[in-house]
């Protein structure tokens, strides 16, 4: 008796694990600061986030939030962080079988980026990632929504590394 449920306790246990669909950016080490520049983000809710890992990244000499001066580098962030919860009904029966149930959580994240110098565009990036999970329902998720904006922030900067946009003078090609 103990076996079939031990069983049927590791197979619901073994789905709450989470998946992202943007890989990991592999940012090189070693290289060149590039020259600093100022992030605007229009998400109040995650755009303080967005910044720190952008500075986390340690691509950018400096990572400062607002509008930029004459001559800098300024990038807009348009960040749309859409989380879609479980039905109630699924709720309710989880909340029946004593939260054994895991419950779906999702997380959709599309970004943006501009980068721009005295009101010229540079170059325009956009960035997905769809983050999936099945969880119990007092599980927060707070690891894994932080990665999934982690994730965007690493990959804008591993490709202003690879482009180097941000030290091209004013007349680069779009």
């Amino acid at each position: 008796m103990n076996k079939p449920m031990v069983f049927a306790a590791c197979l619901l246990l073994g789905g709450c694990a989470g998946t992202q669909t943007l890989p990991d950016p592999q940012i090189e080490a070693g290289r060149d600061y590039l020259p600093p520049i100022t992030v605007m983000v229009d998400s109040l809710e995650h755009g303080a986030e967005l910044s720190n890992y952008l500075r986390e990244s340690g691509v950018f000499s400096k990572v400062e939030n607002g509008s930029a001066k004459a001559g800098e580098t300024q990038v807009m962030v348009n960040l749309n962080v859409k989380r879609e919860l479980a039905p109630m009904p699924l709720v309710f029966l989880s909340a029946a079988t004593l939260f054994l149930l895991p419950l779906q959580n999702d997380m959709d994240s599309r970004a943006d980026f501009t980068v721009m110098r005295d009101g010229k565009v540079l170059k325009r990036y956009h960035y997905e990632n769809y983050m999936g999970k099945y969880s119990w329902l007092f599980d927060l998720g707070v690891p894994e929504r932080q990665e999934n904006i982690r994730r965007i922030a690493r990959a804008f900067a591993r490709d202003m590394q690879t482009a180097s946009l941000a030290d091209q003078p004013l007349d680069a090609p779009r």
